[in-house]
């Protein structure tokens, strides 16, 4: 499972914390890879002071460099979008073959990635 980085906020919000931390512990469990990006995670990281839980979880998550310029590009024309962080997740889940759990599901399927939405 690779990981957008409204899966991070929600982590670090009391309402939907447990919602995250169960999933995570399911994954750990059948021994599936955490994964994200290195600019999702960037999107999410403000202040880790205050962002314990992620600072946390992102020690056990398999990071990835940003991808190509050009093929990120050349998603967000095809799809009409305009994030390149949810494109490069987007080319990521489709290089790994893995599923983006994400809280955008729309831009998720803008993009034609596999997605379950959290």
């Amino acid at each position: 499972m690779i990981f957008d980085a409204g899966v991070f906020i929600a982590l670090e919000r009391k309402s939907t914390r447990r919602v995250v931390v169960a999933l995570v512990e399911e994954l750990l469990n059948e021994q599936l890879p955490i994964r994200s990006t290195d600019a999702v995670l960037a999107q999410a990281w403000r202040d880790p002071a205050r962002q314990v839980a992620m600072a946390r979880m992102v020690r056990g998550v398999d990071r990835f460099p940003f991808g190509n310029p050009q093929t990120i590009g050349a998603r967000c024309a095809k799809s009409k979008t305009s994030d390149v962080v949810d494109a490069d997740l987007a080319i990521w889940a489709e290089v790994l073959d893995d599923t983006v759990l994400t809280t955008d599901p729309v831009d998720m399927a803008k993009l034609d990635a596999p997605f379950v939405q959290l």
